[in-house]
């Protein structure tokens, strides 16, 4: 399911809705959907479906390829690790901690393009789709839970094999 609802955002990403430049930038409703995912659901979104659905993500919207993906690996590698952490925190706490990760992402990303010597969207073009991102992360969170049933696990749950979640 995480794949396909990936890809559906890719595609409606791709589509010509407007040729003029716009002044704000919409929430990165992938890195979105990623990060709630990885940290409510940690085994429904594995690594590698990650690498690969980031990686297509740069070739197709014209990224230097494996940048973003490799940010993003790191980044949704950290809040894999704080995930049982979050089962006991209130979600604002969840919030902040994946605003801060989004924050350094970003910022991350615009200094290896400065570095490189590459070309960049205008600071407050990315800032205001940082600030989007940010404001967007409840709503994602809980349309992932109610459109697709992801919920941080209960203590104690299982899966199918019976490993702890």
């Amino acid at each position: 399911m995480f794949v396909v609802i990936s890809y559906i955002i890719l595609f409606a990403q791709l589509m010509p809705l407007s040729t003029e430049p716009s002044q704000w930038a919409p929430p990165d409703i992938l890195m979105l959907i990623t990060m709630a995912w990885v940290v409510r659901r940690p085994d429904l979104a594995p690594i590698g479906l990650i690498a690969l659905i980031h990686f297509s993500a740069d070739l197709l919207l014209l990224r230097p390829p494996g940048l973003w993906t490799v940010l993003v690996i790191i980044s949704t590698e950290i809040l894999r690790a704080k995930s049982s952490e979050f089962r006991s925190l209130a979600f604002p706490f969840e919030w902040i901690s994946v605003a801060g990760t989004l924050i350094a992402l970003f910022f991350a990303h615009r200094i290896v393009l400065m570095i490189m010597f590459l070309p960049q969207a205008p600071i407050m073009l990315t800032l205001s789709q940082l600030l989007m991102t940010i404001l967007a992360y409840p709503l994602v969170t809980f349309l992932s839970y109610v459109a697709f049933g992801v919920s941080r696990p209960a203590l104690g749950e299982v899966d199918d094999r019976g490993r702890r979640l």
